[in-house]
């Protein structure tokens, strides 16, 4: 899996803002890596009203919906202790070539 902690801290910074909604394709990522990454936010207390919808318990996931989805007082603790990321952080746009790095 792709540095899932850039992936992470991206995340965090688009609910934050709520200039774009991130989707598995802005990271070039599947949809279940792209679930697993949400549903680890989730659990940590990063976001809320973010959900990861699965076909069941252990399957593969069906859909991401971020629309609702809030950082967390956690969350903007997370993004403050991170950063170092922030200086070189330019958004979706240039989010596949970040990631890389």
């Amino acid at each position: 899996m792709k540095n899932q902690e850039k992936i992470l801290y991206s995340l965090l910074i688009e609910i934050r803002d709520k200039k774009n909604i991130p989707t598995y394709m802005d990271y070039n990522i599947s949809k279940d890596e792209f679930g697993h990454i949400v549903e680890m936010a989730l659990k940590e207390g990063y976001i809320d009203n973010a959900e990861v919808l699965r076909g069941g318990i252990g399957y593969r996931v069906e859909a991401v919906l971020l629309d609702k989805a809030q950082i967390t007082l956690k969350g903007l603790n997370y993004i403050k202790e991170n950063s170092k990321l922030a200086k070189t952080y330019k958004g979706l746009k240039e989010i596949k070539d970040w990631i890389k790095f």
